[in-house]
């Protein structure tokens, strides 16, 4: 019994009701139903704060002599329902109703501390196991389920703004990008020109030296703002045989100033290996999310990024192995590394998409991708494609 004036902290959990709890059907349909009903109502766009209004409210509604809140700081989150005059600030700041004989406080199970506030002056709706008490606990569950939906929509939202933002940037780029072409191409025509006219008149082999390298410089830019332009574009090509050396080649171009920045060395070790069947500018992005994410765990103190590929094991397979010296990936948190919005980068530099959609692409190549801890340190990323075949099997 939760006597009067105490606070009882109930632990909530997805175990099934069991033991002397009472069976659903001993909690009046009414009380259940109004909560359902709450969220079946909810809008799919609704906010935090709408999705915990709608449900306590519910519950407030069908036990109208009750007082029901929820109180999370982590969440910047206090919203309650009482039928009588809450006082502004109790002497007790574990307790939202202290002009209420008594109450019960449920956990709802979520990463922020959060808790679910009900009171009574009926000290025995609050008895352990009784009624009023299933319904906190489902009641609870029904708001974690609430609280995450609408993180997970805002966490969507803003992502959706930053690819717009990233969608217009890259339009802008291709702009820039195709006006650079024309005077590159430029360069390239009179480089190589005036370099055939001096070997000609005996011009000083140092300043044929000189144009030979303004070509190279000015070739290199052109082919790396083609390949740019061409990896940014919406993907039409179909599944065929490529090699996967050309796009962990390509890859590495895209991040070489990121791993520049980050001091990080890379290290090939490619075998013979046939080709895989794939989609170039997809596989392309699997790999340039991988060696970008390998080069931030290794900015603090730099280290090598060391890329193997072989035959797999298994048959059929070309595996591509990613090694980085970094600070590596909790071993908690890797079964959840490729959850849409899982990151662990507190400094707003992830999104926790990067390796969602590099999984969502590798299983569309009928692949497999996988990570685990390195061996003294960093982490290791395995990927596995499927060989090319006459057959063709869609991503």
């Amino acid at each position: 019994m939760t006597a009067k004036g105490a606070r009882r902290e109930q632990p909530v959990s997805d175990a099934p009701i069991t033991g002397r709890q009472p069976l659903a059907r001993d909690v009046p349909l009414e009380w259940v139903d109004a909560v359902l009903v709450a969220m079946a109502d909810l809008d799919p766009a609704a906010s935090l704060e709408q999705r915990v209004t709608a449900l306590v409210d519910a519950a407030g509604e069908a036990l109208p002599s009750c007082a029901f809140g929820v109180r999370s700081p982590g969440l910047g989150l206090l919203y309650w329902r009482s039928p009588v005059t809450r006082r502004a600030e109790p002497d007790d700041p574990s307790r939202l109703f202290p002009e209420l004989a008594a109450e019960r406080v449920t956990a709802i199970p979520l990463e922020e501390q959060a808790t679910l506030h009900v009171a009574s002056d009926d000290e025995n709706l609050l008895l352990d196991n009784a009624a009023l008490d299933v319904l906190a606990s489902r009641l609870a569950l029904a708001l974690r389920g609430a609280i995450r939906h609408a993180r997970a929509h805002e966490q969507l939202r803003e992502q959706i703004i930053q690819s717009d933002k990233l969608a217009s940037l890259g339009q802008l780029a291709a702009g820039v990008v195709h006006e650079l072409n024309n005077p590159l191409t430029s360069i390239l025509a009179y480089s190589e020109y005036l370099r055939r006219k001096g070997e000609r008149a005996g011009t000083d082999p140092a300043d044929l030296d000189r144009l030979a390298r303004i070509n190279e410089a000015a070739d290199r830019i052109l082919r790396f703002s083609r390949d740019l332009i061409a990896y940014s574009r919406p993907s039409t090509e179909k599944p065929g045989p490529v090699s996967i050396h050309d796009v962990i080649d390509r890859a590495l171009i895209f991040c070489e100033h990121v791993l520049d920045q980050t001091g990080v060395t890379v290290e090939r070790r490619f075998d013979e290996v046939p080709a895989v069947l794939g989609v170039t500018s997809q596989l392309t992005q699997v790999f340039v999310n991988l060696f970008t994410n390998a080069a931030h765990a290794m900015q603090e103190q730099g280290g090598c990024l060391s890329i193997a590929t072989a035959t797999s094991d298994e048959s059929g397979y070309v595996r591509v192995t990613i090694r980085d010296d970094g600070h590596g990936i909790d071993v908690e948190h890797l079964p959840r590394i490729f959850e849409p919005f899982f990151t662990t980068k507190t400094d707003g530099t992830g999104t926790g998409l990067g390796l969602s959609i590099v999984q969502r692409i590798v299983a569309a190549h009928h692949g497999r991708i996988r990570a685990d801890p390195g061996e003294s340190r960093g982490t290791v990323f395995y990927v596995d494609l499927p060989l090319a075949r006459p057959a063709s099997r869609s991503p």
